[in-house]
């Protein structure tokens, strides 16, 4: 080995060895600039209400901002699709709502793979469904209506914000558990949907908490049920569907954080931790809670778990109701 070729080998020999310690350092000091949120759906909607709240207590936490950026469009794919190809260095993040692990069920061709290219920073918060009702509805609990559903298929209809959202999936859901046949019309979002049902227009909608409770409470809509294992505080009086019809039923609908897949666990984990203590926060509980949105406190390892669980619980919903893929 002559002298060039033998230093060129030490000096690439040093480098390799020093790129742990490099990376290592990285990590410790993460973040030292401010971090990237691609929001993938149009601004001042849940999704961004929810996560902006959240991220901007994380960026005050950390002593960097994260600067939400808008990526709407092709129902959250062109954003999301940009995070799964970005640097895995923790300074690109998603925002995005449970959809997520339903894409593969939702598109018959994605430039991405919704769950193995990316990992779970955590639940940025959970929130409930509630079924209502027209005010006049001759229809008093969640179990005369679903006895009309079986007896007589296609009678009633249920709305919902559009099709393979969660308000959706959830009436394909209890219609299958229940055998019921309730025909459902979608809408482009929840306010032309609870719009309808207030009218009369169709019979029932499993509405997201935060756009349906001030109709409820102005009597615009009649909620007869809610979705979760336990009754709500903000509805003590209304019964679960579990206790209704359905023992065990209990969904919600919720918005996440993800990173490029390859992004280093420390990170992940610093981030996760920064989330729950945003989280936990009394102007952003209260700012959560005006938008019907419950915090949450999971780990980055339980998220991950809870969004496996999801996408294949709903891509199941898709496929035993019919859904095809577009």
């Amino acid at each position: 080995m002559n002298k060039r070729t033998f230093l060129a080998a030490a000096c690439s020999a040093i480098a390799t060895a020093a790129l742990p310690a490099a990376n290592a350092y990285a990590q410790a000091d993460y973040p030292d600039k401010p971090i990237r949120v691609i929001m993938p759906w149009a601004a001042g909607g849940p999704t961004d209400v929810v996560g902006r709240v959240i991220a901007v207590q994380m960026g005050e936490i950390l002593g960097q901002p994260l600067v939400i950026e808008t990526r709407a469009g092709a129902s959250g794919t062109i954003g999301t699709a940009q995070v799964a190809k970005a640097p895995a260095d923790g300074y690109t993040l998603l925002m995005n709502p449970s959809v997520q692990g339903i894409y593969p069920a939702q598109f018959k061709n994605l430039s991405f793979d919704p769950i193995k290219d990316f990992r779970m920073v955590g639940v940025l918060g959970t929130v409930p469904m509630v079924a209502v009702v027209p005010p006049d509805s001759k229809f008093k609990t969640f179990g005369d209506l679903i006895k009309q559903g079986q007896a007589q298929p296609g009678s009633l209809t249920f709305a919902s914000p559009g099709v393979a959202t969660l308000p959706h999936l959830a009436g394909e859901l209890i219609n299958t558990s229940t055998k019921a046949k309730i025909t459902h019309v979608g809408y482009r979002g929840s306010s032309p949907a609870l719009t309808d049902v207030a009218g009369g227009h169709v019979d029932l909608m499993y509405a997201p908490l935060a756009p349906a409770l001030p109709l409820i409470q102005s009597g615009k809509i009649r909620p007869i049920a809610v979705t979760t294992k336990a009754r709500l505080a903000e509805l003590p009086d209304v019964p679960t569907i579990a206790e209704s019809v359905l023992p065990g039923f209990d969904i919600v609908t919720w918005y996440g954080m993800w990173a490029p897949k390859d992004t280093p666990q420390p990170i992940i984990a610093k981030l996760n931790k920064v989330m729950i203590e945003a989280s936990k926060s009394p102007k952003v509980v209260e700012a959560l809670k005006s938008q019907g949105t419950m915090p949450s406190a999971m780990s980055y390892q339980e998220a991950e778990a809870f969004n496996l669980a999801e996408s294949e619980r709903w891509i199941k919903v898709m496929q035993d109701a019919g859904i095809q893929p577009e």
